[in-house]
């Protein structure tokens, strides 16, 4: 997912014994990061949605407000073109020009078991092939 820069937040580390008391205790100096959005806005969405955001964003390890706003604006960029084009569709071009090299290479040895094929019947019909030779009797 591309990172935005959009999104307005501040960033405070704060201890967990400064949280309640104001000073620190020395053997348990666990920081914590609380995040406050300057923006709030509500959504209400269909349990099929809420279960389909909930697994995608546990798949990515995200956050679910920090998912919506990373496919907001990965879904505007795309609309307005403006993502990079390898990932969609110079990929596909070079998967048809590969496909397109292993057809010529295909055809080839097609052509070759083709010519050797009829070379050797060609052979067999003149007669100077070393498989039709004049037998004698013997075995040896």
């Amino acid at each position: 997912m591309a990172e935005h820069t959009g999104a307005i937040k501040d960033v405070t580390s704060l201890t967990t014994s400064e949280k309640f008391s104001g000073k620190p205790s020395g053997s348990k100096k666990r920081s914590e990061i609380r995040l406050r959005k300057t923006e709030r806005h509500n959504m209400r969405m269909y349990p099929e949605d809420y279960n389909y955001l909930s697994y995608w964003s546990d798949r990515f390890g995200m956050d679910q407000t920090d998912f919506l706003i990373n496919a907001m604006y990965h879904y505007v960029k795309w609309r307005n073109q403006d993502y990079e084009l390898p990932t969609a569709e110079i990929q596909r071009l070079n998967q048809m020009i590969d496909a397109v090299q292993n057809l010529a290479v295909n055809q080839q040895h097609l052509e070759k078991s083709v010519v050797n094929g009829f070379d050797a019947m060609l052979g067999i019909i003149r007669g100077d092939n070393y498989l039709v030779e004049d037998e004698d009797g013997d075995l040896s």
